[in-house]
């Protein structure tokens, strides 16, 4: 019971409406997914050569 929670609590939610706003109409939710993976690498990446200066 406690793993189920936990598993819960690993999970971030973000509504259709609100994603479809940056997506064009014809992606799909994996391609969404791969696209908001990319840029947080991204995002990521420069975060740790600004952290480096």
């Amino acid at each position: 019971m406690g793993e189920e929670k936990k598993d819960e609590l690993d999970k971030v939610v973000i509504k259709n409406d609100t994603l479809r706003k940056y997506f064009p109409r014809s992606y799909t939710p994996k391609q969404m997914e791969d696209t908001i993976i990319k840029l947080l690498d991204q995002w990521q990446r420069k975060q740790q050569r600004q952290n480096e200066r």
